[in-house]
């Protein structure tokens, strides 16, 4: 082959690498999203449909059409995997996998959240008990942090090749830990990930129920996460009632009675959060948010001002909650007369989506002379 040949042939290849470029976007700089809620309903083992429920396709198709783009799917670990150590229950699990499908199927993805609170379930002398990780029982540990990774590593060989799972909450709000220590046991779980091969994102929650307003009191002046391929962030969750549970027991007109700034409550609270993250040169992402739809100062103003927030620091999140199973819950954004009429905190939602992703500029290839 001739020097010119070469060349032509070398600027044929620059140039097909500059096209697929331009036509692949890169990943956003945060993702904006909504917990289907519903897998993680009811105690125990339960019964599909009664006790709990995965979210249908309708649905996964209506908020993506809304312009989210990740979902945050909640599971249970006694129901993922019934036997501690165990294989993951097919039918369970198969649920999970066809609910990553309709999100791929309608361009978003899924973050898998493993909704226990540091917990997990067991029969313990005949009785149902909820046991904490590495916290000792009549001086036995019953569920250890290495089981915990365990469980991580079964789906981490699942899903880690698999593009629609964004990434791993590998425990929603632990809290009241007693003798164990969730910094040591979030870095287990991290640590046997990573050992698998697998690169994707892995989200750690705070302590003490992950609350963004107190995350310093709780977790500590200092970022925690061993992590060889520093592929992680911080799950935080933020709600604006006065006890910041988000059971938003008291009205607005009664919340704002103690609280004359309601209006900027929940961009304070967050602002401690998306400032410990920047201390730390660390990333974050708000897990859990949401409001009632009782009055509409609520979304009008205190989650606005929220949003405006979480725009300014870059910061994803995942709104709480939608799914089928809600009914009249006040903060349920799930869509009402057979997916026709939206929830009120929609509007406020949908204007603090995602942020379109540019791809990469390419250099102009030189033409062959």
């Amino acid at each position: 082959m001739t020097v010119r040949n070469l060349m032509l042939t070398a600027w044929v290849f620059l140039a097909a690498v500059a096209a697929f470029s331009a036509e692949t976007p890169a990943e956003p700089a945060y993702r904006r999203g909504v917990n289907l809620a519903g897998p993680e309903f009811g105690k125990g083992r339960g019964t599909l449909h009664k006790d709990y429920t995965f979210n249908n396709e309708a649905t996964f198709k209506y908020f993506a059409e809304q312009g989210f783009d990740v979902f945050r799917v909640p599971v249970k670990w006694g129901r993922l995997q019934p036997e501690l150590g165990g294989e993951l229950d097919a039918g369970y699990f198969g649920m999970l996998k066809q609910n990553i499908a309709w999100a791929k199927a309608h361009g978003a993805m899924v973050l898998i959240d493993l909704h226990d609170y540091g917990r997990r379930g067991m029969i313990v002398d005949g009785q149902p008990k909820s046991c904490i990780v590495d916290h000792p029982y009549d001086g036995k540990i019953l569920v250890k942090a290495s089981d915990l990774a365990e469980l991580w590593v079964r789906l981490s060989s699942a899903f880690k090749d698999e593009p629609a799972v964004y990434g791993y909450g590998l425990m929603n709000e632990p809290h009241g830990m007693g003798e164990a220590d969730w910094k040591v046991i979030s870095n287990v779980v991290v640590k046997a990930i990573r050992a698998n091969a697998d690169k994707k994102l892995i989200l750690v929650a705070g302590n003490h129920w992950s609350n963004a307003g107190n995350w310093e009191k709780h977790n500590g002046p200092e970022s925690w996460v061993e992590d060889p391929d520093s592929n992680f962030m911080y799950e935080a969750h933020c709600y604006f009632d006065q006890d910041m549970s988000g059971q938003y027991k008291k009205t607005y007109a009664e919340e704002l009675e103690k609280n004359k700034d309601m209006a900027m409550v929940g961009a304070k609270r967050v602002g401690d959060f998306i400032a410990w993250c920047k201390k730390n040169n660390v990333r974050g992402f708000i897990g859990e948010f949401g409001v009632p739809d009782s009055d509409p100062r609520w979304y009008e103003e205190t989650l606005e001002h929220f949003m405006r927030a979480l725009d300014e620091a870059g910061m994803g999140g995942t709104y709480w909650a939608g799914g089928t199973y809600w009914g009249k819950y006040p903060m349920s954004i799930q869509p009402t007369e057979k997916f026709t009429v939206h929830r009120p905190q929609m509007a406020v939602l949908r204007k603090h989506l995602t942020p379109k992703a540019e791809a990469a500029a390419q250099p102009e290839p030189e033409a062959a002379k």
